[in-house]
């Protein structure tokens, strides 16, 4: 699966449901590294995110390596070649967590209304209609709004 963000492309795997994070289109590692590349100031290399990785977490630096590479040919996160002393590779994240989370709406909506159009937009309607009027409905929308937008 693929989406563009800012013109950018977000290749997913399979999404997991009931997942209200980034474990929903991800593994486990790769959520863990990606939390700490969006919670630093810099980029880092695999050595600094090695050492950053939860207690619970250790994991070998050729695992955080992996991780990484993978993150990097899924287009999540970015790296740059670091050519003084031993050359090394630096990553970032490529996009906020808020852009993130919008690009797995973004896939999914995408997904099932390419796939199953009528199917989809049947579900929407049904759940639109359960709420008892629409100030119930309205205000439901609100809300969601603003936490989207979080």
């Amino acid at each position: 699966m693929q989406t563009t963000v800012c013109s950018l492309t977000l290749k997913l795997g399979n999404l997991r449901s009931r997942q209200r994070h980034p474990k929903f289109a991800l593994g486990d590692l790769e959520t863990v590294v990606l939390r700490e590349l969006w919670e630093s100031k810099k980029s880092l290399s695999v050595k600094e995110l090695r050492l950053m990785m939860p207690p619970h977490r250790q994991v070998a630096i050729t695992t955080v390596a992996t991780i990484l590479d993978r993150l990097y040919r899924k287009g999540i996160v970015l790296r740059r070649l670091i050519k003084d002393g031993a050359p090394h590779y630096v990553y970032s994240a490529k996009f906020t967590e808020k852009e993130f989370k919008h690009a797995i709406v973004d896939n999914v909506m995408h997904t099932l209304l390419h796939s199953y159009n009528d199917v989809t937009i049947a579900y929407l309607a049904n759940k639109m209609a359960e709420e008892e009027n629409d100030h119930a409905l309205s205000k439901y929308l609100d809300k969601l709004k603003i936490r989207a937008n979080k």
